[in-house]
């Protein structure tokens, strides 16, 4: 009985200590809910995720000040009150943004803050990115709290994870305000667009009354003498109010002076770059641009001191607004006028057609080169007037009196230009008639629009399209000519007359087909600079601000999202230049192992090429996996491809593989290219494409024969421009015995070396390869360029006979020789022939016979013996 007692006892007390234990283990992983001061807010650290809510401590073991005074201090800056601020300028801007009537300016200047408050956000992200980084990796190094069910983790784990997941939190919630703050920029930025968009399009179609009656323009004559005294007295005001009139005077004079020294330079310039080379030849495209060019710069020299002086003049002297602006435009319009003289001039050089850089007729040169000097005056002078109005403030007669001949006037010369037609001293590739017919459809659509708006009153919207058309027009026709500008710099560089040409010679060799791959990437940059620098230039035209222009481009070059995905530009184009360097770096390494290495260790042969192919290979893949990890790709997809890959290979698909591969090494260790003259499977011809999969190869029947690519890795082929296009060709040559061996050398190598197409490096060269009964045999050898073999061959041939025919050496022909033992065969021939007896006659037609029969059936020569 006691016993019994004993072993329930001892029952009871196992029970109450797993109760006990159970009860300490459910208050060690009881959840806490901190609530910390800077997180109050709905989408702040009490939101983290539910892998970031493991079983934390009581509340009362956190000391949530310290972990936020912590955060602060690895952010370096007090985020609560960082987010407070924010807060507090977009609610005031966007009150100021619900005010009514705001001008342009005012909301240039509501966007300018926003840009500040969002550059501010940037900082404060760059700032707390690597510390919420660095958070969210030790809080997973502490792994996945304990599930229910399963056994407590230890008290300084429990406690470590609730300070980390709380300072995680404090950090996540700071992240969340920064893209709650740029969200709400964004709105308030496209509630400002909205605005400044309704307020355009209200100033552009408003309608102005009384274009046609006759009160408005009979009190033209009455409003201009008033609109001219009070722009005398607004500049008379100012300049009063000067208290240094002298140095402006002096200053002015400076300016003028030196503006008259720069054009006097320009043109003595001018008249030493085109007097160097006759006027009566016509000039390489590449001179024709470079000459264009620095005459366009030369020329622009006079212009620099009329914007050197109103600057000036603007920086050191308070001006009033309207003198200000009137100013400006001045010094606006004779700058246009000039630069458009000169780019014109330059560009169609209407007196000078062999210096015109654009081929078109002299017809065509004058009108064109008179109706955009008429443009550029009237466009000068409309828009000096027009800004003559609003600093007056004249009367809306005024006013229209300005912009409804204006209107017409530009668009009357822009229609003149159109129907000029281009007569062009020879086809231009780049100005074919369907591109010109597709760059004139909208300027037509343009025109149409200015004449319908002016006449309907729209005279706002008349001038706003007549001044943008004219200004994007001068825009694109100076790209327009950067871009032949570029053009004739290129080819200038595979031309050794060019000094870059000759500069590329002395440094790379004579290979023009090096010149051209250095030259293409050269201008295909040079070129995109262009556009891309002339794209905003248009934007900024046509209503679009210049924050917008570089919000876009900003997102293009340095990040934008397609679907999940971030795309910028710039990192591309860094990866792209990470990868040039890495595949240089391996370069590099390949030839001084090739060189320091492998041939001082006397390897040679093929391990030696394989060991070094193999490094090339080898730094391509390193090159190409470094690129991809800097520009952010994810290189375990690859395995997956890879995987993916091998499976359609077991599928069927090794023919395909094969040529795929194989025309990778084709493009990447080049043993034939195109423009090669090879020789594969019995068939010669020049290399016209290689494919992925095949090789097109063009023969001289103009037959296109398709290769497979694996076909040009495993057989034998041929390429006689592989390093070069420099081919051997041999003439035998034999002439008779007892001629002059030195003579037929002396002629042999004189007609190779007067043949135009024969190469001088390396020289022709003689050979005396045999003597024997039948003559001397000679042959010549001589390098002439692979796609003119056939041609100079025939024509060295003739060369040769002639020659020889002149110096009197004969060249041996096929002949027998028949030597006669008697006389008695040629006695009793006669006989035969003179018609002696019968007998006689039988006689000597069998000994004849007897001796003919054993001669051959060609052609005999008689010898005495």
């Amino acid at each position: 009985m006691i016993r019994r007692l004993w072993v329930v006892a001892w029952a009871l007390s196992l029970f109450s200590m797993l109760v006990v234990a159970g009860a300490q283990a459910q208050t060690a992983q009881a959840p806490t809910s901190p609530k910390p001061d800077v997180t109050q807010r709905a989408d702040s650290p009490s939101d983290a995720p539910a892998t970031a809510q493991p079983a934390k401590q009581p509340a009362a073991s956190l000391n949530t000040a310290e972990i936020v005074t912590r955060a602060n201090k690895n952010v370096g800056v007090d985020i609560e009150k960082s987010i407070n601020g924010w807060e507090q300028e977009l609610s005031r801007l966007e009150g100021d943004l619900k005010k009514p009537r705001l001008s342009y300016s005012e909301l240039n200047d509501l966007r300018d803050k926003l840009q500040r408050v969002r550059s501010e956000i940037g900082s404060f992200g760059k700032q707390l990115e690597p510390v919420l980084a660095a958070a969210k990796d030790q809080l997973g190094l502490l792994g996945p709290a304990p599930a229910a069910g399963q056994p407590p983790e230890p008290d300084d784990v429990a406690r470590s994870r609730a300070d980390r997941t709380y300072y995680h939190g404090v950090l996540t919630g700071g992240q969340k305000e920064i893209d709650s703050a740029n969200l709400r920029i964004d709105k308030l930025i496209d509630a400002i667009q909205d605005i400044r968009r309704k307020n355009f399009a209200t100033r552009l179609l408003q309608p102005l009354p009384g274009i046609y009656s006759s009160e408005t323009w009979s009190s033209v004559p009455n409003y201009v003498p008033l609109a001219t005294y009070r722009v005398r007295d607004i500049v008379a005001d100012w300049w009063g109010s000067l208290g240094d009139q002298d140095d402006v005077k002096l200053l002015v004079f400076e300016s003028g002076l030196l503006m008259l020294g720069l054009a006097v330079a320009a043109a003595l310039g001018t008249w030493r770059l085109r007097r160097r080379r006759s006027e009566d030849v016509d000039q390489p495209f590449w001179r024709r641009a470079a000459v264009a060019g620095a005459i366009a710069l030369l020329w622009l020299l006079p212009v620099l001191p009329i914007a050197f002086l109103y600057g000036l003049v603007a920086d050191t002297h308070q001006l009033p607004k309207r003198v200000d602006w009137l100013l400006y435009t001045t010094a606006q319009s004779i700058i246009t006028v000039l630069a458009v003289s000169v780019l014109v001039i330059s560009a169609f050089a209407p007196r000078m057609p062999h210096w015109r850089l654009i081929p078109v007729s002299d017809r065509t040169a004058r009108r064109i080169c008179g109706l955009l000097l008429a443009l550029a005056i009237v466009y000068g002078v409309t828009s000096l007037l027009y800004m003559v109005t609003r600093v007056v403030q004249a009367p809306f007669a005024l006013t229209i009196a300005v912009a409804l001949p204006s209107s017409l006037l530009l668009a009357g010369i822009i229609v003149a230009i159109l129907l000029t037609p281009l007569e062009g001293q020879h086809q231009d590739q780049s100005l074919s008639p369907r591109l010109l017919a597709v760059l004139r459809a909208p300027v037509w659509i343009a025109v149409v629009a200015i004449i319908i708006s002016t006449f309907a009153g729209y005279l706002a919207l008349a001038r706003f399209l007549a001044q943008q058309l004219v200004v994007t027009v001068s825009i694109m026709a100076f790209a327009y000519l950067l871009l032949l500008w570029i053009d004739g710099l290129m080819q200038g560089l595979g031309d050794d007359r060019a000094a870059t040409g000759r500069w590329l010679k002395e440094s790379f060799g004579e290979q023009h087909q090096r010149h051209e791959q250095l030259a293409l990437p050269i201008g295909l940059l040079l070129k995109a600079i262009v556009v891309i620098l002339s794209v905003p230039l248009i934007l900024l035209q046509w209503g679009y601000s210049w924050p917008e222009v570089y919000d876009w481009y900003s997102q293009l070059f340095f990040g934008f999202r397609v679907g999940n995905t971030q795309v910028s530009i710039a990192v591309l184009l860094a990866s792209v230049m990470v990868f040039g360097l890495a595949y240089g770096a391996a370069r590099l390494f390949q030839g001084w192992l090739d060189e320091r290495v492998l041939k001082a260790a006397g390897i040679s042969g093929g391990l030696r090429d394989s060991i070094r192919v193999g490094v090339g290979y080898g730094g391509v893949v390193i090159a190409t996996l470094v690129a991809f990890s800097y520009a952010g790709f994810d290189l375990s997809n690859l395995a997956i491809l890879a995987g993916a890959f091998s499976v359609g290979i077991g599928f069927g698909l090794q023919s395909i593989v094969n040529n795929f591969v194989s025309g990778l090494i084709l493009l990447a260790e080049r043993p034939i290219r195109v423009g090669d003259l090879v020789v594969v499977g019995g068939e010669e011809g020049y290399v016209r494409k290689i494919s992925v999969r095949s090789t097109e190869v063009e023969t001289s029947e103009r037959a296109s024969v398709v290769i497979p690519n694996s076909y040009f890795i495993t057989e034998k082929v041929k390429n006689w421009t592989l390093r070069d296009n420099r081919r051997r060709i041999a003439i035998p040559v034999k002439v008779a015995n007892g001629s002059d061996p030195r003579a037929v050398k002396s002629i042999l190598l004189k007609v190779a070396q007067d043949h135009p197409s024969v190469l001088t490096l390396p020289a022709p060269s003689f050979d005396f390869e045999d003597f024997g009964v039948d003559g001397l045999t000679f042959k010549l050898y001589a390098f002439v360029d692979v796609r003119a073999g056939g041609n100079v061959t025939a024509d060295l041939r003739i060369a040769i006979l002639e020659a020889f025919q002149e110096a009197g050496i004969l060249i041996p022909s096929r002949h027998a020789e028949v030597t006669l033992q008697t006389i008695d065969l040629l006695r009793e021939t006669a006989e035969h022939l003179s018609g002696d007896t019968q007998k006689t006659k039988v006689k000597a037609k069998g000994s004849a016979s007897g001796q003919l029969a054993n001669l051959p059936r060609q052609s005999a020569n008689l010898v005495r013996p």
